[in-house]
């Protein structure tokens, strides 16, 4: 593993492990919730995005091209209604699915991929794959916020209050 992404691979781990806890309770109904009276987004439309996300993340790194969330989630995708995806029990499911190849494909990357030019510009100063990663790292930790603000409005654990359990089980 690079020195050049370990912060960064560190973050997504903890991301991994965040989303994955945050989605072993919740009902589909709670997944689907949209705020902003319905307008807004939902925890089943946020985790398609994270996952559209990573799978972007792998095509940069050129591991595998196809992404099957894209068009429903991808960048500039408007939120639906839940009956319009998955159950939130397929998403976490493939979610801890896609983490061990996400994870392993980070960690494999070489100082000379992390060096090379991103394949679209990001909003960030660095503009290599390095930087790239690095923004869209910040991006999936900003709507790991959000998810977690999602689940404490309908009366889950704080995700927060997982992870301290989650951790005093071990």
């Amino acid at each position: 593993m690079s020195d050049m992404l370990k912060p960064v691979i560190e973050q997504f781990k903890f991301n991994s492990m965040i989303v994955s806890l945050a989605t072993s309770d919740m009902s589909n109904e709670h997944a689907g919730h949209r705020v902003r009276d319905g307008h807004g987004s939902s925890v089943s439309f946020l985790l398609g995005h994270l996952l559209s996300s990573r799978y972007g993340v792998l095509k940069m790194l050129g591991v595998g091209d196809e992404n099957p969330f894209a068009e429903q989630f991808g960048r500039g995708a408007e939120p639906k209604d839940v009956s319009e995806y998955p159950d939130i029990s397929e998403f976490k499911s493939k979610w801890d699915a896609l983490a061990v190849s996400f994870h392993a494909a980070l960690e494999g990357a070489s100082e000379e991929q992390l060096l090379a030019s991103p394949p679209d510009g990001f909003p960030i100063h660095d503009q290599t794959m390095r930087g790239a990663i690095s923004f869209l790292c910040w991006h999936e930790s900003y709507h790991v916020g959000q998810i977690g603000m999602m689940r404490t409005e309908q009366g889950y654990p704080s995700t927060e209050h997982q992870v301290h359990a989650a951790m005093a089980a071990k």
